[in-house]
């Protein structure tokens, strides 16, 4: 009897320091998200085309383009990204501008896409772009 208690005790343990290890905020690596990502979708006035590259050493670059009078205007961001869970956070700066401007961006992570959301410059509604990767 003694002995069946013990088992107990330690498969109730075993199964309590599972539980309490187990965290479904998983990071991913670096290395488990790189790829390109494709602009999927836009929500508000956001670019009509773009993709986001992700490195395995966790940099990251955004490059779009958006619709003007004058044809398509093209924007570039480079910088660093990081997974944590659900969430996915970038730190961009402006390819042709000075390092002293950094645009830190955060999104949703759905595994092989993403979401990221910010603000409208002109006070509409947030622009909401959803990148995926084939």
């Amino acid at each position: 009897m003694r002995h069946l208690l013990r088992s107990r005790r330690v498969l109730l343990l075993a199964v309590v320091h599972a539980v309490a290890c187990s965290d479904n905020t998983t990071s991913l690596t670096p290395v488990q998200a790189a790829g390109v990502y494709t602009l999927e979708s836009v929500s508000g006035r956001g670019p009509a085309s773009g993709t986001f590259t992700l490195t395995a050493d966790g940099r990251a670059e955004r490059q779009v383009r958006y619709a003007s009078a004058g044809g398509l205007v093209e924007q570039r961001f480079v910088g660093s990204f990081s997974i944590d869970g659900s969430s996915i956070a970038f730190n961009l700066v402006p390819g042709d501008a000075p390092a002293s401007y950094v645009w830190p961006i955060r999104g949703e992570w759905l595994g092989s896409q993403f979401t990221i959301t910010y603000p409208d410059p002109a006070d509409g509604p947030d622009i909401i772009e959803t990148y995926r990767r084939p």
